[in-house]
């Protein structure tokens, strides 16, 4: 099965963007029965009847005077007058059943006593008869409008003798192309059916794709050169054209057809459909990219089944146009067949981009769409596809890109991967444990916890790609550069670590009268929870507010709170005003049930610097919605920026903002004239402003003394004003 659905999404007013989870499809089996002037017979996967789809308007119509007959039955054959052919045997005695295809009737030819094994071309049928000498008799049989068929020996050519079951090749009206036994070898020749005369082709050594059309006989053989030999009709004794083709190997199987003056062919199973010239207008080309079954038509057309370089897959006609090129009908488009649902079982929200896990019988592939950093979601382009993935062990939010854990397969522990082409392998960090999960990110680090009573919280450095802390497991948050940690055995005292110097940057007291053992940040707040005593709350630093809050299955995000309501379908939405209070922001519902207690990151999120949650229906439908539209302004979180530097070196400054903008502006001027020294600009970023800067400007470079720098940036949101950001440089010499 193939994941062959894109990631499509549709917009819905008040339900924001809308994404299905891909199911799984794969292609619809079809198998080419028989062919006419005018259609193909055809068994298709889902049918209850075998199918007839005509050349002239395309259309698809069950033969029901087929229901009921083996598959087995059904003669693989061309046959100018619209008729499918079977055999039914009876008491010994077989009968040949005509099924005129566009009138569903039947005329039944049947086999005088002694005759067997059958085969059929255009209402000839070819079989055979024990002689007394203990051989073969062949014999061609043909409807006479009576009971009694008409019966023509089949008189071979000199030293030849009958195989035991005849080998029929294909037929165009009354001729027969055979095949026969002269000694130990074989012999090929074209049978009039009506006389029962052979005249023998002139085949040399192991020969396929005998072919016969109104003009030529044909076939492929590697003796003399590889290639397909092509004899004119009116003058049978000449000496065959040598069309020469090209196979990859010199021994696979080459199956060769004939369309106007040209040779189609393919090489081995499922190969691509090639056209080489025997003369003509034609150029060499790739008619299909993969070709699976092909029936050659008297009219010297070709019915075959396969995909297009676009991978559309269907049943085509090739034929030539009054100018002799080839040129493809498309008679009936085969899509792929949905063989199982698709099924979220992760999710993940993050500035603008969403990330999910869907399960199907075989696989788990991470799938995303970026759906803007606007105050409201939009329906963008799909990201990139990657194997495999769980709750837990994904993460967006960090300047190297995804965060994944995999597995190592020598080890059984984790590696984190990060990066956002699946293609390329990414920077990999061993890890210390197996089954472990990401507890959050920031631009700069990732917090990973190992699972187990003797587990720890590990803080990993990216952009180094090495663990720069390591602690017991406890509740933890990231903030950017900060690691928040609840300091054990007190009350509710949490810690501030600067994750550059390992220095403590200092302490916040909650008053909680417990230890957290669950935190989470925003940059602007902290939610901390005591789960085992039902305590929990929000603390705005900055403004020195503290908010109430519900103690279990919460998530936080720009200016409000998000909780799962136990047992039921409902995400309970809580605003958090600048004053303290907090405002009902109603709800959403029907969301779907988790297969574990804790349903965040499996079947809803939220994303912790917007306004907008996530979550997954009971049809597995990701929804993305913008819940509270108060979100906090732009500013800078977070920024290394050096304050000194010396031309030659590089001035390298990065700006962490707290939430996507839409484009930025860093201006530098002379302290002293006010003069623009240099300016630096940037379309949107979810988040990072970097420069780099080694001293040059315009008309030379920077002469020593003091600068100051100047950054804007407007919000992607529209919400609230430009940010605006200042400090000094000096250059300490040139």
């Amino acid at each position: 099965m193939a994941l062959a659905a894109p990631v499509s999404a549709q917009a819905a007013d008040s339900a924001g963007v809308l994404i299905p989870a891909p199911d799984a499809y794969a292609d619809l089996a079809d198998t080419l029965l028989s062919t006419s002037n005018n259609g193909v017979l055809h068994q298709e996967e889902g049918s209850a009847s075998y199918l007839w789809t005509n050349t002239y308007n395309r259309q698809t119509v069950p033969v029901t005077a087929l229901d009921g007959v083996p598959r087995e039955a059904i003669f693989t054959q061309h046959d100018e007058y619209d008729r499918a052919a079977y055999a039914t045997t009876v008491d010994g005695a077989t009968t040949i059943t005509l099924v005129d295809v566009e009138k569903n009737t039947k005329t039944d030819l049947t086999l005088p006593q002694g005759y067997s094994n059958p085969r059929i071309s255009g209402g000839f049928v070819l079989a055979t008869r024990a002689s007394g000498d203990g051989g073969y008799d062949l014999r061609v049989l043909r409807p006479s409008g009576t009971s009694t068929p008409y019966d023509v020996a089949v008189r071979l050519p000199a030293g030849a003798t009958a195989e035991a079951e005849p080998v029929l090749f294909g037929g165009e009206y009354s001729s027969l192309v055979i095949r026969y036994r002269i000694g130990s070898t074989y012999g090929y020749g074209v049978l009039n059916g009506i006389s029962g005369t052979v005249s023998a082709l002139p085949v040399t050594g192991e020969a396929s794709s005998f072919r016969i059309t109104r003009d030529v006989v044909t076939w492929f053989t590697r003796q003399g050169g590889q290639g397909v030999r092509v004899l004119s009709r009116d003058r049978p004794g000449g000496t065959p054209k040598v069309v020469a083709l090209t196979p990859k190997s010199a021994d696979s199987e080459v199956t060769a057809y004939v369309v106007g003056r040209n040779v189609l062919w393919t090489e081995g199973r499922k190969g691509a459909l090639n056209l080489t010239p025997i003369d003509g207008a034609e150029t060499s080309r790739v008619l299909l990219t993969e070709f699976e079954q092909g029936l050659e038509r008297s009219d010297s057309m070709l019915t075959a089944l396969g995909r297009t370089a676009d991978g559309t897959r269907a049943i085509h006609l090739f034929t030539v146009d009054g100018s002799g090129l080839v040129f493809d009908l498309p008679l009936r488009v085969l899509k792929p067949v949905k063989k199982a649902d698709g099924s979220v079982r992760a999710l993940g929200l993050d500035r603008g981009t969403v990330r999910f896990a869907d399960a199907l019988p075989d696989s788990v592939r991470l799938y995303g769409k970026d759906v803007g950093t606007g105050l409201d979601p939009v329906a963008g382009t799909d990201l990139p596809v990657f194997d495999d993935a769980a709750p837990g062990r994904f993460a967006d939010g960090g300047d190297e890109g995804l965060a994944r854990l995999v597995t190592d397969p020598d080890t059984g522990r984790d590696v984190l991967v990060t990066g956002d082409d699946p293609a390329k392998s990414g920077d990999r960090l061993p890890l210390p444990a197996a089954g472990g999960r990401i507890v959050d990110v920031s631009p700069e680090f990732l917090l990973y916890r190992a699972p187990g009573a003797d587990g720890k919280n590990y803080v990993v450095d990216t952009a180094r790609d090495k663990i720069v802390q390591e602690q017991p497991a406890q509740a933890a948050a990231l903030d950017h550069s900060t690691l928040w940690t609840a300091q054990p055995h007190s009350s509710g005292t949490l810690i501030a670590t600067d994750l550059r110097t390992g220095a403590e940057r200092g302490a916040v007291a909650l008053q909680a009268g417990c230890v957290p053992d669950e935190l989470q940040s925003n940059g602007k707040l902290v939610y901390w929870s005591c789960t085992d005593e039902d305590r929990a709350g929000v603390y705005d630093a900055a403004a020195d507010l503290a908010y109430p809050a519900p103690a279990h299955d919460v998530l936080l995000g720009d200016g409000f709170l998000a909780q799962r309501v136990a047992g039921s379908d409902t995400v309970r939405l809580t605003g958090l005003n600048d004053d303290g209070t907090t405002a009902d922001l109603s709800a959403v519902s029907g969301v779907k049930d988790a297969s574990t207690a804790d349903s965040r990151g499996v079947t809803w999120t939220a994303d912790r610097h917007a306004g907008k949650i996530a979550f997954v229906d009971k049809d597995d439908t990701v929804h993305i919605t913008t819940v509270q539209r108060a979100v906090s302004a732009l500013a800078v979180a977070d920024s290394t920026v050096p304050a000194a530097f010396r031309p030659g070196a590089a001035w390298q400054a990065r700006w962490w903002l707290s939430k996507p903008a839409a484009s930025w502006k860093l201006t530098l001027r002379s302290r002293d004239t006010g003069a623009v020294v240099r300016t630096w600009t940037g379309t949107a970023t979810r988040g990072t402003v970097p420069v780099s800067w080694n001293g040059g400007v315009a008309d030379g470079s920077a002469a020593a003394g003091g600068y100051t720098w100047s950054l804007t940036a407007a919000p992607a949101d529209g919400q609230g004003p430009s940010l605006r950001a200042s400090g000094a440089l000096d250059i300490t010499g040139s």
